[in-house]
């Protein structure tokens, strides 16, 4: 199967058995091979899966379920935390050792077991940090435990076998409200699911009610999707529902792939931040950009001359940066110019991995800059400032830049 890039279109909701539910429906030539595997897991997990047909709202795709002794399980109390050992002897709990220690006897292959692994400390550390706990004083309901474990182990399957190379996540329902769980009423997200969601985008679409489970958000976060504008040839898609019904639309999961770009095309989301001014001097203008320009936060900065308002003559300003130092570049601007009014919006981009080093020639050293090229190959470029300290003629900058880059080209100063 070739390297893809995957798309998560978290319209309904995000729940393992979703998750699982997609990726099969998009790659159906998993699912005999996640049977079998699941099927080679110890008796001590009592549990097995089954994919149902499913429909909503005119969408057809599947249904992931979990099963011990042939019966849906329905329990979606995954982690709980009990005051006691006898409440736990009595309540029949597992102790996180105890689930690790399940894990590890699948006998899963490596890749497997550590994603799967890796996803479930996510969610327990979370749920440790909320209840102001530890690992070891973690205990998981005998139902849950064996349900989110088949969800995990089966996510980290399709993961692992769907050989995607990146993936990318639309923003998630916000969903709002209060749920029931074994510590009476809790906000909706659950704290747990905010605490794993750290940093995502979120939108509110008027229909309450637990959108994202924990599970759900341990999956999306050990993927480290990016939220960069979708780009490339599509290719598959696959739909995983969830067993509530929604009012305004499918309780599903999509899933989407595209063909990956090049490795050595690196695909990345900018902000482009800009502003008109027209009622600074030049002298003050250009000594404005000069500090802007060398702001670390700042990747970089274009002007542009233009008419505006009134007939005047108007230096429009676009600066780039990344979307993490938005808030700084546009504090930056104001202080540095006269514009009362910014705009900014997401470009998604594509770079090449580069590195700097040095070539020695003519009793010299100049700095270089690397690039790696989508077909295998290293182009070098010479530094600018080198050629700035070359004050005689443009033909020696340009016999320079010529000889260093004429050198790499033959192997000669590396």
């Amino acid at each position: 199967m070739s390297s893809h890039h995957i798309h998560l279109d978290v319209i309904g909701g995000m729940a393992g058995d979703m998750f699982a539910a997609a990726m099969l429906d998009a790659f159906p030539e998993l699912r005999q091979p996640l049977e079998t595997l699941l099927a080679s897991l110890p008796s001590s997990l009592h549990a097995s899966v089954r994919l149902e047909e499913a429909m909503d709202k005119g969408l057809t795709g599947q249904r992931f379920k979990v099963c011990i002794n042939n019966r849906a399980i329905e329990d979606k109390t995954h982690l709980v935390l009990m005051p006691d050992v006898q409440a736990v002897h009595a309540h029949a709990h597992y102790s996180w050792k105890d689930v690790m220690d399940r894990l590890e006897s699948t006998d899963l292959p490596e890749a497997i077991e550590r994603c799967a692994r890796e996803i479930y400390t996510l969610l327990a550390q979370a749920e440790c940090e909320i209840h102001g706990t530890t690992l070891e004083r973690l205990h998981l309901h005998e139902v849950g435990a064996a349900d989110a474990l088949i969800d995990i182990i089966s996510a980290a399957f399709l993961i692992h076998h769907s050989n995607a190379s990146s993936w990318s996540v639309s923003a998630l329902p916000w969903g709002g409200g209060t749920t029931c769980c074994a510590h009476g009423k809790i906000p909706v997200p659950a704290p747990a699911t905010l605490k794993i969601l750290d940093g995502f985008s979120w939108l509110d679409d008027g229909q309450t009610g637990e959108r994202i489970t924990p599970t759900g958000a341990a999956i999306l976060a050990w993927l480290k999707p990016r939220f960069a504008p979708v780009q490339g040839k599509s290719g598959r898609s696959g739909y995983g529902f969830g067993t509530r019904q929604l009012r305004l639309c499918a309780n599903v999961l999509r899933v989407c792939t595209f063909l990956a770009p090049s490795p050595a095309m690196q695909q990345e989301t900018v902000l482009s931040v800009q502003c008109d001014i027209d009622d600074m001097t030049p002298e003050l203008l250009s000594v404005a950009i000069d500090i802007l320009r060398h702001r670390d936060d700042v990747i970089d900065v274009m002007t542009y001359v233009g008419q505006g308002k009134k007939q005047r003559w108007t230096t429009h300003l676009e600066l780039l940066c990344q979307p993490k130092h938005l808030d700084a570049v546009c504090e930056a601007l104001f202080s540095q110019t006269s514009t009362l009014g910014i705009r900014f919006a997401p470009f998604g981009r594509y770079v090449l991995p580069r590195r700097h080093d040095v070539i020695d020639d003519s009793q010299h050293t100049w700095a270089v800059k690397y690039a790696q090229r989508p077909n295998g190959e290293e182009s070098c470029k010479l530094e600018a400032d080198c050629l700035s300290a070359i004050s005689e003629s443009h033909h020696q900058r340009q016999r320079l830049k010529a000889t260093v880059e004429y050198h790499f080209a033959c192997g000669i100063g590396e």
